[in-house]
């Protein structure tokens, strides 16, 4: 446990901002990575650093908060006022503007973890703001019509419909109304739980297999256990390589030969699903396969190609992933 939370805080910065990776290519703060990342703490105990650095992601959004406003208003033009994805480290500042910004899991995974840790007694809501904020996302996510609009998602590619884009942002507004820290009306639920069936159990028009869906597992639980069955098979039987899995059948990016790259976080990923179903033997064998990538420096890579890590190591969410597969299989120092 200790080589996998310090190989984690390697990438923490003094301003709870946590870099992807020490590669130069990944040295800027995602809001995906950082919320996931910054998720850790939570199953380690650690309040304090768990809120620093989701207070980091609120502190982004208002720092960008006029753009937000400008597409709830512009809601007829709102790709000028898409949110952006990836920050500079110290600044916050938006960086790349030629990229798949518009990326709506990593807005449902915030507000869905508004609404969990809200659930477990935690407060990260700091004040009025705060909270003008998350009703501020929601609308924001009503005036793009997060249910029929096309995104990047998890793996910044696109623009489609992604079953784990759309499930998580239905899993952020249907906790954040259980909770009732927000009011929405049904309907902005109900049609994103159409245009969720209406892809299931795929990904996209483009991928009936895709290592983001098991989002819809662990951590939303937005898909009944009949789905979540045959999203596991899928994975299983299309994915699953010898160190680690493929983000989906083809995937070019870091392809070597014809061979799409190994991510060894979906070994964690699984096995954090397997252990959420009391199927803890099973997630054993997975957490036992991820250990088996972790490098001699004792870092996660992001990818395997040809049997060789990429640069992008540690990738801070593949350690966060293993740090919550261990305490979930009741593993001791």
């Amino acid at each position: 446990m200790v080589e996998l939370i310090k190989g984690m805080e390697e990438l923490l910065k003094p301003n709870g901002v946590f870099i992807a990776a020490l590669s130069e290519e990944y040295a800027a703060c995602w809001l995906r990575d950082q919320l996931l990342t910054s998720l850790s703490y939570y199953y380690l105990g650690d309040f304090k650093k768990l809120k620093k650095g989701f207070w980091v992601v609120f502190d982004i959004f208002h720092k960008h908060r006029a753009k937000i406003m400008k597409a709830v208003r512009d809601s007829h033009n709102p790709f000028a006022g898409h949110i952006h994805a990836k920050y500079h480290p110290d600044t916050l500042e938006e960086i790349t503007p030629n990229w798949g910004h518009h990326q709506l899991d990593a807005l449902g995974l915030f507000l869905w973890l508004v609404a969990y840790l809200d659930s477990k007694k935690i407060k990260i809501i700091r004040n009025d703001n705060d909270l003008e904020l998350v009703y501020l996302l929601g609308y924001y996510l009503q005036a793009i019509k997060y249910w029929q609009s096309e995104d990047f998602g998890m793996w910044e590619e696109g623009p489609n419909l992604h079953s784990s884009s759309i499930g998580a942002v239905l899993a952020g507004f249907s906790f954040l109304k259980e909770r009732k820290i927000i009011v929405l009306h049904e309907c902005i639920i109900s049609r994103g739980q159409k245009a969720l069936d209406d892809i299931l159990p795929g990904e996209s028009s483009d991928r009936s297999v895709d290592m983001a869906q098991l989002s819809l597992i662990w951590p939303y639980k937005i898909v009944s256990d009949q789905t979540a069955d045959v999203i596991l098979k899928q994975v299983k039987e299309s994915l699953v390589k010898e160190r680690g899995l493929n983000r989906y059948p083809g995937d070019s990016y870091h392809a070597e030969n014809g061979a799409s790259a190994e991510w060894p976080m979906g070994f964690f990923w699984l096995s954090i699903i397997a252990s959420q179903r009391n199927n803890f033997a099973e997630a054993e064998h997975w957490f036992k396969k991820g250990l088996n990538q972790i490098n001699s420096e004792g870092h996660i890579p992001e990818l395997y190609k040809n049997g060789e890590p990429n640069e992008n190591k540690p990738l801070g969410w593949a350690h966060s992933f293993a740090i919550i597969a261990k305490l979930k299989l009741g593993k001791k120092e």
